[in-house]
């Protein structure tokens, strides 16, 4: 028996040297930052049963699993050989506005997001700026009501409250008069919400259903904002489908957001994205020209030109956080940006800091009324370089700050979904519309200016007084960052 006991053990033994050996391996094995390699390698080693379960939701690679999938490359073939016509028609366009900033940091703006993205910007006839969601959604809901042809929508939450319910009745209305209705929702965003309002759209003849199911991607969620109304009218912004997003709900007394309106060409981006995650759920094919802005299409004498830039797990580039990236470093003046979270990456760390080293003038806005208390303590211990660099940071106290929007040097600026964390910068489905346009700039602006009176300014002295705790209890909530 003891001979017995004996042999079980070394056979634990050696299957656990194995594990560990093909754990470094694998893990090695995909080229990873060096300080994730190692932290995937302590976690699998140290916690065979448990590090290989948080390993399965939180670590693999989805970009490499993603690429390797036969569907994706069915897609490719949909999807280039119609966007490239598309894209030909403007691209005198998209070849004025490179040179309307010949030798200046937007010209590299540009010059990157095409070759990240396959295309050049592309000309919008009307675009609209709502800083409320009771501004926004009458907007919303009039060109819904309004559809003549197609509605498509993707959002990462859609509630069950007052507003959806006249958003539904919108949409049941159009269904019964015979327009195509798609609605797209992240699963797990959506999750704890009623869903009759929907399964009733749904038994009338509109197409639903939820994107990222996947309990493997449980990790990486599709947080874009997207709706498309007869191939023409494109709405984005950081505002999901909810009574929250005009009076703040039950948690806060307000809530300030940015939603967006745009008409014209440059519609057919927003399109595109959609067509993409409803092909990957449904295996639809929704790349056809009528779905898309037709050729004639007008286009006004003195468009305003925009780049629509998103990334996921598909994108080799991280679009939107590289957009970022090259165009506050580039600012020669001032960054005002704002997002409702603060746990940047250390790239972007750095290329705040370097910014404010560099004198320009680095302004950085977000909620000082949280949701998520674990990502406010984490954002806390990230303000200090920025502040000891000359940066600003400031603290939303009317309400729930959870606007995604960034103006440069008041001559460009973007707005859209992604916030400034973990989750946003490497992980969710997002994206960011840029604007090559003055106008559009100076009206984020003021809209920022104006929530500037509504905000208390962080200092080095406040951070001074923290408390021992306090630090630790920060620099604790850093370590789940890619989880907030």
């Amino acid at each position: 028996m003891a001979q017995l006991i004996a042999n079980f053990y070394w056979i634990g033994y050696v299957l656990l040297a194995l594990y560990w050996i093909v754990a470094v391996v694998a893990i090695v094995a995909e080229h990873r930052d060096p300080t994730a390699t190692l932290l995937w390698i302590t976690i699998l080693i140290v916690l065979p049963g448990v590090g290989l379960l948080v390993y399965f939701f939180a670590g693999r690679d989805w970009k490499r699993i993603h690429a390797r999938q036969r569907w994706v490359a069915d897609l490719r073939a949909l999807r280039e050989p119609f966007m490239e016509p598309f894209y030909d028609r403007y691209r005198e366009f998209s070849d004025a506005a490179v040179a309307a900033y010949r030798g200046t940091p937007t010209e590299r703006l540009i010059r990157a997001i095409s070759t990240e993205r396959g295309n050049g910007p592309l000309p919008v006839n009307d675009l609209e700026i709502f800083p409320s969601g009771a501004e926004y959604f009458p907007r919303l809901i009039d060109d819904i009501s309004k559809a003549q042809r197609s509605i498509h929508m993707q959002y990462y939450t859609w509630e069950r409250d007052e507003l959806t319910t006249e958003i539904c009745a919108a949409l049941m209305e159009r269904v019964r008069a015979g327009v195509e209705v798609r609605i797209l929702n992240d699963f797990l965003g959506s999750f704890r919400y009623r869903k009759d309002q929907l399964d009733a759209l749904k038994a009338a003849g509109a197409h639903v259903g939820s994107d990222m199911t996947q309990i493997g991607r449980v990790n990486y969620r599709d947080h874009r904002k997207i709706t498309v109304i007869d191939e023409v009218i494109g709405h984005t912004g950081g505002i999901n489908i909810g009574q929250e997003y005009i009076d703040g709900g039950a948690n806060f007394p307000s809530w300030r957001d940015t939603g967006m309106r745009v008409t014209g060409p440059a519609v057919g981006e927003l399109q595109k994205l959609f067509a993409d995650r409803w092909y990957e759920v449904f295996r639809e094919n929704l790349f056809k020209p009528r779905y898309f802005p037709a050729p004639d299409t007008a286009v006004v004498a003195k468009p305003i030109m925009t780049h629509v830039v998103a990334q996921g797990v598909e994108e080799r580039w991280s679009s939107s956080t590289r957009a970022h990236e090259i165009a506050i470093s580039g600012a020669r003046s001032r960054v005002s940006i704002q997002s409702p979270y603060w746990v940047p990456d250390p790239t972007m760390l750095d290329v705040f800091i370097n910014a404010a080293l560099s004198g320009v003038d680095v302004r950085f806005m977000m909620t000082g009324l949280p949701d998520k208390k674990l990502a406010y303590n984490a954002a806390e211990s990230y303000w200090e370089p920025v502040l000891r660099a000359g940066g600003h940071v400031y603290l939303y106290m009317a309400g729930f700050m959870h606007a995604k929007t960034i103006v440069i040097d008041g001559t460009v600026s973007a707005v859209g979904t992604m916030n400034l964390d973990i989750r946003s910068l490497r992980l969710n489905q997002e994206l960011m519309v840029w604007i090559y346009d003055e106008a559009v700039a100076r009206r984020q602006e003021e809209i920022f200016e104006a929530d500037l009176e509504k905000c208390v300014e962080v200092t080095l002295e406040v951070i001074a007084s923290w408390s021992a705790f306090k630090r630790f209890k920060h620099s604790a909530s850093r370590l789940g960052s890619n989880l907030l």
